[in-house]
């Protein structure tokens, strides 16, 4: 697959980088497994006042409409056995949370698929309380 790089600035945020690495990393794989031939996955970053965001895309198969739902469940894979196990969303997913970001998709069958993570510019803190 071609790789396009389409890079914002983007202001520092304080974060777990090793833990987001692995989010772009599962995230960027999935795209390219995505793609049967040739195609291409572009890379795009972005902010506002409250966010920043990364986005993997890609020009691949898309996800089935029945399949959008059950992505981010632990071990629900559409690859064959032995070719994935159903963590890389899941532990993704559980990663953006925890930062206090969203994990967001849109995909076309056919057309391909994109994911969105936003995480805050601001440090959220815990309520001592819970």
């Amino acid at each position: 697959a071609e790789v396009k790089k389409e890079y914002a600035g983007l202001p520092e945020i304080e974060c777990i980088a090793s833990q987001l690495n692995q989010v772009f990393m599962n995230l960027m794989v999935n795209a390219a497994h995505a793609i049967d031939a040739h195609g291409a996955i572009t890379l795009r970053t972005g902010f506002d006042e409250s966010a920043v965001w990364v986005e993997v895309e890609d020009t691949g198969t898309g996800i089935k409409p029945e399949y959008m739902k059950r992505i981010f469940e632990p071990f629900f894979t559409t690859k064959p056995i032995g070719k994935g196990t159903g963590l890389g969303l899941s532990l993704a997913y559980s990663i953006v949370q925890r930062h206090h970001g969203k994990l967001d998709v849109r995909s076309e069958l056919g057309a391909g698929t994109v994911f969105r993570v936003s995480l805050p510019r601001q440090r959220v803190l815990e309520d001592a309380g819970s």
